[in-house]
């Protein structure tokens, strides 16, 4: 088996979680696993047959880039060198440019896959309080065109993803196929969301303005019905965005409606689609959601935008339901539809679970993989 190295800026828990290691010992099925990373404390460690060099995560924005060039100039060629990595595939075009740079610069040979899962320009700023937005957006761009073109193969987690890519290099062959999603704890839950006294919709993901919850927090407004109930979960990396969610709901009148319950642990997920009655992705940008896969595997009708990429998998009307991005009216209408049939709504979630337990598996993911090694 070829030895193969994952970069990303990914910051892993440790000791690793379930579902990591499980996402782990799949892809040592096909080749020798090594991953190059962060955690909050610096660690080399081996989980089954992986090899993991973690670096420490720095808070500080400016600090962090800092090391990851040293990182990726210094010590991933040490890497590289000592395991006899044959491939790299780094997680997006535009934190894996020093170490590309670097590699070149040593004539270290190795085949280099660059992986898309989101929207790699626009998210940085849309995402943290940036003081030059435009400028780093003009830096991300020539940055994807240099590693883009360095590439040997591309590897894109849905059609938004290649879309953007094909904008920056029409020549590489892309391969396509999803995230990793495991499916095995979530396809059991016991669906408890019929019985609610209440209308439950949920919201997950990374608090920010790409995601746009407070186009919900709007519609909320508009439809006046004080039985619903909404829940925002995630992580919140730009309190600017926070403040002004939580000035929203307080001008609304709904603190008795909306609750903010921050990141939350696995288990506490899996109770929220239990519960929930409508999970809602405003997102104006998505790469292809890790959380509406797991909706949809626990038969919890979404409801999502029209942006590039939601409908690989969401089809409205029968795999979940869809809104004009961006669009008021048009989200605050289809909550209202489908809170009016919700045994309409039932049908869709289970055709949804069916649906994707019949396309997507960690076979497939695995499988993927290999072809993709093989062929590069």
């Amino acid at each position: 088996m070829k030895n193969v190295l994952f970069v990303a800026p990914t910051t892993y828990e440790v000791p690793l979680t379930e579902n990591i290691e499980k996402k782990f010992k799949y892809l040592n099925e096909i080749c020798n696993l090594h991953i190059f990373a962060f955690a909050d404390k610096k660690t080399y460690q081996t989980s089954g047959n992986t090899k993991l060099y973690l670096h420490k995560k720095v808070k500080n924005r400016i600090l962090n880039y800092i090391k990851i060039f040293f990182l990726s100039v210094f010590a991933l060629p040490t890497v590289v060198k000592k395991n006899n990595i044959e491939i790299i595939s780094y997680q997006d075009p535009v934190s894996s440019f020093f170490s590309i740079l670097g590699l070149r610069i040593r004539n270290i040979k190795t085949k280099i896959i660059i992986e898309t899962h989101g929207d790699f320009i626009e998210t940085l700023s849309l995402e943290k309080n940036l003081l030059f937005p435009n400028l780093y957006k003009k830096v991300f761009r020539r940055m994807a065109q240099y590693t883009l073109d360095k590439a040997d193969k591309l590897r894109a987690v849905s059609s938004s993803t290649e879309a953007q890519v094909r904008e920056i290099n029409q020549n590489k062959e892309i391969t396509r196929f999803p995230a990793w999603v495991d499916f095995d704890n979530f396809k059991d839950i016991n669906p408890v969301r019929q019985a609610n006294k209440e209308f439950k919709i949920l919201f997950i993901g990374s608090v920010t303005d790409r995601k746009k919850p407070h186009l919900i927090i709007e519609a909320l407004n508009e439809i006046k019905s004080k039985d619903i109930q909404l829940y925002i979960v995630g992580p919140t990396p730009n309190e600017n965005y926070l403040s002004q969610l939580e000035a929203l709901v307080q001008k609304y009148e709904l603190e008795d409606q909306v609750t903010f319950t921050g990141s939350v642990n696995r288990e506490s997920v899996m109770e929220h689609y239990s519960e929930t009655n409508l999970m809602i992705l405003p997102s104006v940008s998505e790469g292809l959601a890790r959380v509406i896969f797991e909706s949809q595997v626990t038969a919890c009708p979404v409801l999502v935008t029209d942006a590039p990429g939601m409908g690989d998998i969401v089809i409205d009307g029968q795999t979940g339901y869809i809104f004009e991005s961006n669009n008021l009216e048009s989200l605050t209408n289809k909550i209202q539809e489908i809170k009016n049939n919700y045994e309409d709504a039932i049908h869709v979630g289970n055709n949804a679970k069916d649906f994707i337990l019949s396309n997507y598996s960690s076979d497939n993911f695995k499988f993927s993989f290999k072809k993709l090694f093989d062929t590069v």
